[in-house]
Parts: structure tokens; C-alpha cells; sequence
């Protein structure tokens, strides 16, 4: 589960990831009410994304200063470790959010396309963050396999999922 889910005005664009030396990097662009305030980049080689770099030089102070109002505005997050107080989103912690809601819903909209011709699925017993495609709409018939093929299994079907409005088990 993401650990902002307000992100106010802001939102990125242009969003490149990629695996790097130490996990997942990016560079994007950072917008506040649909105009591009900046570019961010977490080249993956360890340690935090590098300071975002301002669009306009005149305006890159405002700018800092209203995303850091902003980003004092969210909660903390919870720490389960005993006498560790909640964690602050900062700045970094704030833009690899965005990013990650961007990636999320790239992928939902990817899945949604797919339904449309393909039956996507899950079992309980799949590897995390993996899923099943039948190259076939679906429809009773394929529901009806599926429960005779997986009976007694832990069966997800996307399909079913997003026609609900919910968010398949491997974008949470």
C-alpha cells in the first residue's frame, strides 16, 4: 500500500524507470496544476534522488517553498519498530510516490486494455506480484473453467476486479 495517497496539485509526467546498481531509478517531470515546475532524477546508484532541478530560476524558490508546505501537510507514516516515532515524507519520499501512483496507474491502464481481449487472473498461490493471462475474453464460460481447472484454489480474476472499480491484488 502506497504511503501517500494525497499528492494535492502535483503530479509527473515523462516518468523513464529503469533497475540501476541499488534497485529502482527514474527521472520525470514534476508539475503543479498541469504546468512543469521541475525534473527529478534517482539515479539508483544508493542514496536519495538528486534535488530537483527548477524549471524557471526566478520562480524556483516559490516553487521549493510551496512544495514544502505542501509535503509538511501529510501525515507521517507509521513505524512498527517499538519506541521508533512515525517517519516524515520529505521531498524525495514525496516524488517517488508520484512516481510509483504514475507506474500504478500506467499499469491499470495497461490490465483494462487487456481485459478487453484477454482473461487475466491470480492464485493465491503465485508468486508475489505475478499473474496468469488466457489469450481469450472473458466470459461464463471461461469463469466456469477456471473454477473447475483451480477448484478449491484462491482464484482473483482482473477482469472481474476492475469491472467493480477495484484495484487488482498485484498494483497494491
Amino acid at each position: 500500500m502506497a504511503d501517500v495517497t494525497n499528492f494535492g496539485d502535483y503530479s509527473v509526467k515523462a516518468v523513464k524507470s529503469f533497475e540501476g546498481r541499488e534497485g529502482y531509478g527514474f527521472n520525470c517531470n514534476l508539475y503543479r496544476n498541469g504546468k512543469k515546475v521541475g525534473s527529478c532524477v534517482d539515479d539508483a546508484h544508493g542514496g536519495e534522488m538528486y534535488p530537483i532541478s527548477w524549471t524557471n530560476h526566478e520562480t524556483r524558490q516559490e516553487e521549493q517553498r510551496l512544495l514544502n508546505e505542501f509535503i509538511a501537510t501529510l501525515p507521517a507514516v507509521p513505524f512498527t519498530y517499538e519506541g521508533v516515532e512515525p517517519l516524515k515524507i520529505d521531498e524525495s519520499w514525496f516524488v517517488t510516490e508520484l512516481v510509483n501512483e504514475f507506474e500504478r496507474q500506467k499499469d491499470m491502464r495497461k490490465m483494462q486494455r487487456q481485459c478487453l481481449t484477454k482473461t487475466l487472473f491470480r492464485l493465491a498461490t503465485d508468486n508475489r506480484g505475478s499473474y496468469r493471462i488466457f489469450n481469450a475474453p472473458y466470459n461464463e464460460l471461461m469463469r466456469s473453467e477456471l473454477n473447475g481447472k483451480y477448484a478449491g484454489q484462491e482464484l482473483e480474476i482482473f477482469n472481474v476486479v476492475l469491472a467493480q472499480g477495484n484495484i487488482p491484488s498485484v498494483l497494491q
